[in-house]
């Protein structure tokens, strides 16, 4: 009986508490490129890619995880330039989703880095 109680007084506070704050929307850099995840709880509206100030390259974007893999086109990416993905779904709790940037420089691919956040509830 003691037990019984316990477990609905508990149940009671948990509930009154609220759940945990919701994680989808989120931003980061890494070295050039940043991640722009825009979304409340699990569902994610798009992502973004873009280039930290002074970060410019010729190249493209690379964003993926979550069942996601987009490229963008290849071209100049300058710092008020976002290559965006549509998703408007829910994506799994504590999916990885990162944003990385590639400058084509000499017949070569660079990484101007990689930026990923995760989603979680």
């Amino acid at each position: 009986m003691i037990r019984a109680g316990i477990v609905a007084l508990t149940v009671a506070a948990l509930a009154a508490a609220g759940a945990p704050a919701a994680l989808a929307g989120a931003r980061g850099c890494n070295h050039r490129t940043c991640i722009d995840v825009d979304g409340s709880g699990l569902h994610v509206n798009h992502i973004g890619a873009s280039t930290t100030w002074n970060g410019d390259f010729t190249g493209h974007f690379h964003i993926w995880g979550g069942g996601i893999d987009r490229n963008s086109a290849t071209g100049f990416w300058g710092y008020h330039q976002l290559f965006r993905v549509e998703v408007n779904r829910d994506l799994p709790n504590r999916a990885v989703v990162c944003a990385e940037g590639w400058e084509h420089a000499g017949g070569r691919l660079n990484s101007m880095g990689r930026a990923c956040e995760e989603i979680q509830f």
